[in-house]
């Protein structure tokens, strides 16, 4: 299924499926015909577009989540520098935590083992080079900031890369579930994860860069 030319009726599914996953559906036991009420369509012109309900579940956050990727990819290019594109993907997932939990709640669904799991992670193998998830703003954000560092190894940026991502996921785990009982204010942690991946970064560049 092209994602860029989605019919409408394509697009009323995915918006009606994400939906019933940010309420909280179990995707497991969601059915065709919850998912058709809820987009306002026949259940039988569902099948005209897709071949099974795994197809249109995994399809819904595939879509969502690159759809997410892709605004936050166009808005993160007016930030100057590292920090400041840092603090402002966090700020993002916090203004809207909705679409952060979404988003993560699909990367945990990709690392599964049902059907839905199997066919998500099909569609990320394959996605276009234009297609941006998480991963991708990450890549794009260290290799910029690395461009003029010598000897930077695949292993290297890498390390770098799963070291900003699992700090973004330890401030998403934070709004969605710990906020309340670290009493610990957003911008206070927002700072905290900007200048410890400055800090790590700033290692590799003056090992890496030549002066």
């Amino acid at each position: 299924m092209d994602s860029i030319e989605l019919s409408p009726k394509v697009t009323a599914i995915y918006q009606a499926i994400v939906r019933l996953f940010m309420e909280g559906a179990d995707l497991n036991n969601l059915t065709v015909a919850e998912i058709t009420a809820r987009a306002g369509i026949g259940k039988g012109t569902a099948y005209e577009y897709f071949s099974n309900k795994e197809e249109m579940i995994a399809g819904a956050l595939f879509y969502e989540m690159k759809r997410v990727c892709q605004n936050l990819c166009e808005q993160i290019k007016q930030q100057k520098d590292l920090h400041g594109k840092i603090n402002f993907i966090l700020m993002n997932m916090e203004e809207h935590i909705a679409n952060t939990n979404c988003v993560f709640r699909s990367f945990h669904v990709m690392m599964g083992n049902s059907a839905v799991s199997s066919r998500l992670k099909e569609m990320v193998s394959k996605k276009q080079e234009d297609e941006i998830l998480i991963p991708d703003i990450i890549r794009i954000i260290i290799e910029e900031e690395m461009e003029n560092a010598k000897e930077l190894t695949e292993e290297d940026k890498a390390y770098l890369m799963m070291m900003v991502f699992s700090k973004i996921i330890c401030f998403a785990l934070y709004q969605i579930s710990a906020k309340k009982e670290l009493n610990l204010e957003s911008s206070t942690m927002r700072e905290l994860i900007c200048r410890n991946i400055n800090s790590e970064i700033e290692h590799f560049k003056i090992d890496k860069t030549e002066v």
